[in-house]
């Protein structure tokens, strides 16, 4: 008869056992110029039909790779600049990979519209726009950051010309707290190369730090990401996100770029280099490189890992499919870039290759997306009792995570490594507290048995 049981909890990682890894990128989709308003081929579906949704495209395929050390997983957060407007270009977006993970639901976005100079499909580019995982990540808030006097005072004579966006995420499945909620600035600065773009630019930065000054906590975890339109690391508008004061004179919300942790100001990113350390920094004309125009910037305590909240996962934060071997001017289909050569694994219904991913890309938008890992807390589950009904086997779980898979695994031999080990029962928690139960677990002559419950 049944002689033995254990217990234990482990999660599907077993390095970050309360923690979960988000995957964030920010991606000019050129979706509102010279008359596109819907995703590019290769975006959402292969550069060669963009019908096929089903086999992915370059969003697809960063759910793919593998970076310093960080397996692979679907997008959890996609920050867009350059889109006409929800309905036309960010729900087929939602859809199409949808689609692909077999997921209806899987992915949304804000339902907020944000506009531009002279309001929606003017002169400004397109609106900025974000699609979340709605199985890892719940919006709480989306936030308009505008010039004083609202979106009518979009333009030139304010410093901001697309209207930004400022975004509050949570983990999904439990309750918004102080210590897992972050926020994401969705920025896309007045391009150009004179004083007064520049200027503009500077103007944009500093609405979007005394945002940050006056409106969120001390100790607020914050990513400014975006189209730059930056031309050096001394232009004003990038060094106002990293300065350690906001313009009000608080400070807090000092940002860090990962690829620039020493904020060196003599950093040219507009000029012909053969230096891969700058080559794998940029991001804009995939077919024709040069430029760094896209970023993902984090305050010191997303960066250097303060305990207790959104963390960066170091090594992780990349320009998508760029890793310095493609030359200055060089495009990414030439055959000679490398980045994708080890890193793609089968992470979906369909395999993308690094050659179609290049040419993905290079169709996709005139902008490489740049990526990067997070963690962020989680309650780990708790063991609340359990109990015996007639040849039954009942487990008590409490603060699991609504919508997480639970499963609990069964060995007769300890010797037996877990991942070798039977499932017997799954449930998908739809509150905090449920039970788990594994039927005819009492069988007469049976040996003892040992359980495990792992979550995903």
């Amino acid at each position: 008869m049944f002689i033995g049981l254990i217990l234990a909890f482990i999660s599907a990682d077993l390095s970050s056992a309360q923690t979960r890894t988000v995957r964030i990128a920010t991606y000019n989709i050129e979706a509102d110029i010279d008359g596109v308003t819907t995703p590019l081929p290769g975006l959402i579906a292969p550069w060669t039909n963009a019908n096929d949704i089903a086999a992915g495209g370059a969003l697809e395929g960063i759910g793919e790779e593998t970076v310093g050390g960080d397996p692979a997983r679907p997008l959890d957060i996609l920050a867009l600049q350059e889109t006409t407007s929800n309905p036309t270009t960010v729900s087929p977006i939602c859809n199409a990979l949808n689609t692909f993970y077999n997921s209806p639901g899987m992915y949304t976005n804000s339902a907020y519209q944000a506009t531009e100079e002279g309001g929606d499909m003017a002169d400004g580019n397109g609106p900025n726009a974000v699609v979340y995982n709605t199985q890892t990540l719940q919006l709480v808030a989306s936030h308009p950051v505008d010039p004083p006097g609202g979106p009518a005072n979009l333009g030139s004579a304010y410093g901001e010309y697309r209207e930004v966006m400022r975004y509050e995420f949570a983990p999904a499945g439990v309750a918004a707290t102080s210590s897992n909620i972050f926020y994401v600035y969705v920025s896309h600065y007045k391009s150009g190369t004179t004083s007064a773009d520049a200027t503009a630019r500077a103007g944009e930065a500093a609405i979007i730090r005394t945002n940050e000054s006056i409106d969120l906590p001390l100790t607020a975890r914050v990513i400014y990401v975006g189209d730059y339109n930056v031309e050096t690391s001394g232009e004003t508008g990038y060094q106002t996100i990293l300065a350690l004061a906001a313009p009000t004179g608080f400070q807090k919300g000092q940002g860090v770029d990962p690829l620039n942790v020493t904020n060196n100001p003599n950093i040219n990113w507009e000029t012909d280099t053969s230096n891969t350390n700058i080559l794998l920094m940029l991001t804009e004309h995939s077919y024709d490189l040069e430029y760094r125009d896209d970023l993902q910037l984090m305050t010191t305590n997303i960066y250097y890992g303060a305990p207790g909240g959104f963390e960066y996962v170091p090594g992780t934060y990349h320009a998508f499919g760029n890793n310095g071997t493609t030359a200055y001017y060089g495009n990414l289909a030439n055959g000679t870039d490398t980045a994708l050569s080890k890193d793609l694994v089968t992470n979906g219904p369909a395999f993308i290759s690094a050659a179609n991913l290049y040419n993905d890309l290079t169709n996709a938008s005139d902008h490489l997306p740049v990526v990067a890992d997070y963690t962020i807390p989680i309650p780990a589950p708790v063991f609340s009792g359990g109990g015996i009904s007639g040849n039954n086997l009942t487990f008590n779980i409490a603060d699991g995570i609504t919508g997480a898979v639970y499963t609990v695994w069964m060995t007769t031999n300890l010797t037996v490594t877990p991942s070798n080990w039977a499932p017997v029962t799954t449930n998908i928690c739809e509150a905090g507290n449920f039970t788990l139960t594994i039927t005819n677990a009492f069988r007469s002559g049976s040996p003892a048995g040992f359980y495990l419950l792992r979550t995903q």
